[in-house]
């Protein structure tokens, strides 16, 4: 009984030393994509950027009015307040090229000016002729994703004003 105790516990000693030689590989291969020099300067200047925009974005806004082509603000200053705040969620999110996940501080912001910046780009949808204002499509990106999303095909372009004359 002692001999299948003392093989357990080193059985249990043996997988421990594993998974911790599997979390140092992991936290090694982290610090590697990630590394500490580019978390301080180029990092908070992104922040700064971000919040930057979003406040400027929120200061703008007026959330109980929808913007209707009756009215200056859903003309003028709506499609301003909805790329700002897109802006702000883009810009926050290219955080994670400095580490692996936004920071909790920083993803209520983001959350909040990405929805925000949808709901008015879709309200505009229905009074705007041409593109939307901001690529609706746009999410946050998943860096825990396996392979990279790939990027939606480019717009069609569309059909010209002048088109060719048949030739005989």
């Amino acid at each position: 009984a002692a001999a299948a105790e003392k093989a357990a516990a080193e059985a249990a000693a043996a997988e421990k030393a594993a998974a911790d030689k599997a979390a140092a590989e992991k936290k090694a291969a982290e610090e590697a994509r990630y590394p500490k020099e580019l978390e301080s300067d180029e990092a908070e200047a992104i922040r700064l950027c971000g919040l930057e925009l979003y406040e400027r974005g929120r200061a703008a806004d007026k959330p109980g009015q929808v913007p209707s082509p009756s009215v200056k603000w859903g003309v003028m200053d709506a499609p301003r307040v909805a790329m700002s705040l897109h802006a702000a969620a883009v810009v926050l999110d290219c955080l994670k090229l400095f580490m692996p996940q936004l920071p909790a501080d920083l993803l209520p912001f983001q959350r909040a000016a990405h929805r925000r910046s949808n709901d008015l780009a879709k309200h505009m949808q229905n009074y705007r002729v041409g593109e939307p204002i901001l690529p609706l499509e746009w999410k946050p990106a998943d860096m825990s994703a396996a392979v990279p999303v790939p990027c939606p095909p480019p717009p069609a372009l569309p059909p010209s004003a002048f088109p060719s004359a048949p030739r005989r």
